[in-house]
């Protein structure tokens, strides 16, 4: 067995979430991942901003920057360690706008193994971890709003959401958790374990 854990298998999980086209409602099946990386917009008179995203799924993005486009307007954003993304602004705020992706199938299929690799990284996986009888199997820490925290197992996981098996007491549903860096909500239970849903939070909502 190798003395590594087994990276999930981002060709997988790319291929199921494969959609030839995203509409509104298809969009809202992807919950964006609070993910924060640097970059560039650009807008449709060529000019250049500053800018970084505040989460993001393989459907679209909300970024930040100290200048918005309009509604409706096309940009061009280029994001460090996932290169350039084109879209339209479907929503903006102070500081703040959410951008639809508007490129090919193929594009978003690389995209989603790129955000599949940032959330196995901020899962925390545990790669020095050895499973004698599971081999592959692949480890997280998990943190309750108590305090407590443990490893679990992963079981399965998608940019939506993990399930995890533990030999502790389950959660309740609904009780917000920690799993590596990534915060979420006890969604279900299952024998031995309980799947979490992601949020787009960077921490516990008792917390400043």
């Amino acid at each position: 067995m190798s003395n590594t854990a087994q990276k999930i298998d981002l060709a997988q999980a790319a291929k199921q979430m494969r959609v030839p086209r995203l509409s509104g409602r298809e969009r809202r099946r992807f919950r964006r991942m609070p993910i924060v990386v640097g970059g560039r917009m650009l807008d449709t008179l060529g000019r250049e901003h500053d800018c970084r995203t505040a989460d993001m799924s393989p459907g679209d993005v909300r970024i930040l920057a100290p200048v918005i486009p309009n509604v409706g307007e096309r940009v061009v954003i280029y994001l460090e360690g996932f290169g350039r993304v084109t879209g339209n602004i479907a929503r903006r705020g102070d500081g703040e706008a959410a951008v639809v992706f508007d490129f090919s199938a193929h594009k978003r299929e690389k995209l989603a193994e790129q955000l599949t690799l940032a959330v196995n990284k901020n899962l925390g996986i545990d790669e020095q971890v050895r499973a004698p009888v599971n081999d592959g199997a692949q480890f997280a820490r998990i943190e309750f709003e108590s305090g407590e925290a443990y490893q679990g197992q992963i079981l399965d996981f998608s940019l939506n959401g993990v399930t995890l098996r533990s030999t502790k007491p389950p959660p309740f549903i609904g009780e917000w958790v920690r799993v590596g860096n990534v915060y979420g909500r006890v969604a279900r239970l299952i024998e031995g374990g309980f799947a979490v849903d992601f949020e787009p939070r960077g921490r516990f909502p008792n917390q400043s």
